[in-house]
């Protein structure tokens, strides 16, 4: 797939900054799970706690995975011996550091909270002190507050980047399959992301599709699917991607006249045409045939 081969990862969901796609090809997911190490592991938590290139080595090469103590395994199985989730940060804590339910409960609202604002550096010497009185390596140790202190900025527990591998699984699969519609929803989704449209466009059309310029005698205010291409629809791309343009679709503003309903907040009535409707039929052809010439976006 796109995703474990090329890193094909323009516009999907969490995985399409330059720091997910050279991270791709070195953990070559195979598997769901695969993909929710993938969302987690470019976070500060991992990284600040220097769990990433031991993560990595690891799973390059199986012969080294080991585990702190017999304990901890259930809790680091998942993860080759190294902690990546929030849940193993806890766990760690209360396995290895010998903490109460109520000391446990503390970290973890100190790591729910900015660091600078929160008391997570309250419970260092703790938690470092007794995993290492407990016979852990001081390293080892270290390393698992620093990545606490790193959730204590940016927290980021197994059950969300499950949730988010979801969604990227969802939209690499409609990247990979469905190229076509993928580009069309992106460019009427604008702005967002990453990317500006030319690059999306870009990327489209290396993967195969035709996307075809602005033309007022075919083109809609938003960007459309024509007819087959080859293996794909093509894309026609509608007025909004003209700079400066004004442009309405009646589709989106009667979606927005439903969306501020459920707000309780006025809205304009839906209009019965728009001016980009007007403009078409004043362009439209004339008798003996001949077309206006098309206006290039991009």
């Amino acid at each position: 797939m796109c995703i474990r081969d090329r890193a094909d990862t323009l516009g999907t969901f969490q995985i399409e900054s330059r720091a997910q796609m050279s991270m791709l090809p070195r953990i070559k997911p195979r598997t769901f799970y695969d993909l929710v190490i993938e969302v987690a592991i470019v976070r500060p938590g991992p990284i600040q706690g220097n769990m990433v290139h031991p993560y990595l080595k690891r799973r390059q090469h199986p012969e080294l995975v080991d585990y702190p103590s017999p304990k901890l395994k259930a809790v680091l199985k998942k993860t080759l011996g190294v902690p990546l989730f929030q849940e193993q940060a806890m766990r760690i804590a209360i396995e290895a550091a010998h903490f109460t339910s109520e000391e446990a409960n503390g970290l973890r609202r100190s790591m729910a909270t900015f660091r600078n604002l929160g008391t997570i550096g309250s419970y260092e010497e703790k938690l470092v002190g007794n995993m290492v009185a407990r016979g852990y390596d001081p390293d080892f140790a270290r390393s698992c507050f620093d990545q606490i202190k790193g959730f204590g900025s940016y927290g980021f527990p197994e059950s969300h980047a499950a949730s988010f591998a979801q969604l990227v699984y969802i939209s690499s699969w409609l990247k990979h399959h469905h190229p076509d519609a993928f580009c069309c929803g992106l460019l009427n989704s604008q702005p967002m992301g990453f990317y500006a449209p030319a690059q999306i466009v870009g990327d489209a059309r290396t993967n195969g599709v035709t996307v075809r310029e602005v033309d007022v005698s075919f083109s809609f205010a938003q960007n459309t699917l024509e007819e087959r291409d080859g293996k794909y629809c093509a894309v026609r791309l509608g007025f909004r991607q003209i700079d400066g343009f004004r442009w309405l679709d009646e589709d989106e503003e009667r979606l927005k006249h439903l969306q501020s309903s459920f707000r309780g907040t006025r809205s304009v009535s839906p209009v019965s045409y728009t001016h980009l409707d007007v403009y078409k039929r004043q362009t439209a052809p004339s008798s003996n045939g001949t077309r206006t010439t098309s206006t290039r976006c991009i």
